[in-house]
């Protein structure tokens, strides 16, 4: 039986044992990734090695390529929220919700201040002040949910939702 690393094929034989056609084993040989061993032969075992490392090679650059095109999307995207930032389009969760608890304690300080400013009768004030502080509470408790909600990623309608089923 022959050393399998001195068996030399034709170019039929090549293309078949790679699974490639002839005209494929031409390119090769142009590109000088096969090398042929005489007229019309080549190696069997050289050729298949130099075959896979060809393979391995482009797979490598594909490798490489998708990893810098990653990169590249990554990049491109932080510089997209930075200027949505920079046009006031988006901001960041502490401006939210540093915003809901100005505006909600504004809200919540200005209801309270009601029953003075509408009346001075001491009776219909305390029954005026029982109306506000009850709804303070209520709005208190709901702009609490709100930024924590803000804070979660969750949403006041999904638990709204679930509260009413």
């Amino acid at each position: 039986m022959p050393d399998v690393n001195e068996v030399d094929l034709s170019r039929k034989e090549i293309a078949a044992v790679l699974n490639l056609t002839p005209q494929r084993i031409d390119q090769l040989v142009k590109e000088g990734v096969i090398k042929k061993s005489g007229r019309g032969r080549y190696p069997l075992v050289g050729s298949v090695h130099a075959y896979i490392r060809s393979l391995k090679s482009a797979m490598d650059g594909q490798t490489k390529r998708a990893t810098s095109n990653r990169a590249q999307e990554a990049r491109a995207a932080e510089i997209e929220r930075r200027m949505a930032r920079e046009d006031r389009e988006i901001i960041t969760l502490a401006e939210a919700v540093a915003s809901v608890d100005e505006v909600a304690g504004e809200f919540l300080q200005s209801i309270g201040s009601l029953p003075a400013r509408i009346t001075r009768d001491p009776r219909e004030r305390q029954r005026i002040e029982a109306i506000c502080d009850a709804e303070r509470l209520r709005l208190s408790d709901r702009f609490v949910k709100a930024s924590r909600d803000l804070r979660s990623g969750g949403s006041a309608d999904e638990a709204d939702d679930e509260d009413d089923a």
